[in-house]
């Protein structure tokens, strides 16, 4: 009866290890597919996005004394052809001081780690 009983574990340990190659092995080429198809330009993008949406989130959540009196909405973003000058389109109801303009900008470019000298990133507020 235990010899049944060891190769019940044993079969269960094997299942385990082929589940997990097959695991990483997806995992890898899944990798290697986003790696060749995303340049860095792509991937920079994203992380300009992901900067607005959160200086977005930090402002309406009063973070660092920056204050609105309505919320603020991430409408979203162009670009040019090199993808290098990008407008950021942002909806205020209220009017947003300097400080707050400042605080998103700064934001964006030092939280993602953003090059200064190679993406000029402009901010418009629509009404």
């Amino acid at each position: 009866m235990n010899l049944l009983k060891n190769k019940k574990g044993q079969t269960s340990l094997e299942f385990s290890m082929v589940l997990l190659v097959i695991v990483l092995l997806s995992v890898v080429s899944i990798y290697n597919f986003l790696n060749d198809n995303f340049d860095e330009e792509d991937k920079t993008i994203n992380k300009i996005e992901v900067g607005v949406t959160k200086a977005v989130s930090f402002v309406n959540s009063r973070v660092n004394g920056t204050y609105v009196k309505y919320p603020i909405s991430y409408l979203g973003m162009s670009y040019n052809e090199n993808k290098t000058n990008i407008s950021i389109y942002i909806r205020n109801g209220s009017s947003v001081n300097l400080y707050t303009k400042n605080f998103i900008n700064s934001t964006i470019y030092n939280d993602q780690n953003i090059n200064y000298s190679k993406y000029k990133i402009n901010i418009y507020y629509v009404d």
